[in-house]
């Protein structure tokens, strides 16, 4: 069994015996005037909190380099010296940060090996429409940029669903709500992680992505109200108008035979 834990948003916590792997960790949680009006930057004492109950961090993937996605990963690679997987946008906010060269670049298709026991492809996706049927800071973060900057300095970048592959047991991670059909064609996965904001806003989003990729568990995540912080052990706060038990129950009607999970944050889950 492979440990896996939501640390809030997209984040994912991976760890084995061997290794932990994290993808689009995100311990900051910028509150909305701060996000609205900015600039932003990383709250070094919740990233230290969370590394400090880790062994060893190996591998960092990043899906896209929106804010909720990528502001803690310059911090938490200055830290944990782990290998680095994203777009080049990615790679030009490491640069920003003092730390050029870090990033391996993908583009779309490209499997990277991780470890001995840990892989991952890195599928082209979308962002889902988010606020009024748009997606929010498009394009590419410049390089003309300064640290700190706004949330609307981290802009989209490439977006990609990370499949991970750790003990030959496959997760397939959906961070926003959103799929490019074409793309994922001929990938299954085990376990399935669903960004749950904005579900409803995208045509055949969630199901022909579930009925495409076969998982046997579906685990939904970034519902949380993620501009608000979260005290351990508490309940996680949801986002409004979200409307997570009709998710559950449209993934149910549909496919009465998948696991679908729910979970609260920093509870970790033995998948695989």
């Amino acid at each position: 069994m492979i440990q896996v834990t939501w640390t809030g948003a997209a984040g994912l916590t991976f760890e084995t015996p061997d290794e932990i792997i994290l993808i689009d960790p995100y311990y900051t949680r910028v509150d909305l005037f701060n996000t609205l009006l900015g600039p932003i930057s990383p709250d070094e004492a919740a990233i230290d909190s969370a590394l400090s109950a880790m062994q060893k961090v190996k591998a960092v993937i990043v899906g896209h380099t929106h804010s909720d996605h990528a502001l803690d990963v310059p911090y938490i690679i200055q830290r944990s010296n782990a290998q680095l997987v994203g777009s080049s946008s990615l790679d030009t906010l490491m640069t920003l940060a003092g730390l050029p060269g870090r990033t391996l670049v993908c583009r779309g298709g490209e499997t990277v090996a991780l470890s001995e026991h840990a892989l991952v492809t890195m599928i082209r996706s979308a962002h889902g429409l988010v606020f009024a049927g748009k997606v929010p800071f498009q394009g590419e973060i410049r390089p003309s940029a300064t640290l700190p900057m706004k949330a609307s300095g981290y802009r989209l970048g490439t977006v990609f669903a990370p499949r991970l592959q750790i003990h030959g047991i496959s997760f397939l991670h959906v961070g926003s709500a959103n799929f490019i059909e074409e793309e994922v064609q001929g990938y299954t996965c085990d376990v399935l992680f669903l960004c749950a904001a904005g579900w409803h806003k995208t045509e055949g989003y969630p199901h022909r992505l579930i009925d495409i990729t076969r998982p046997g568990t579906v685990v939904l995540i970034h519902y949380d109200d993620f501009s608000k912080p979260h005290v351990k052990g508490t309940q996680t706060r949801k986002l409004p108008l979200l409307d997570l038990k009709g998710m559950v129950r449209s993934i149910k009607a549909q496919f009465p035979q998948k696991d679908v999970v729910v979970p609260e944050i920093d509870a970790r889950m033995s998948l695989g």
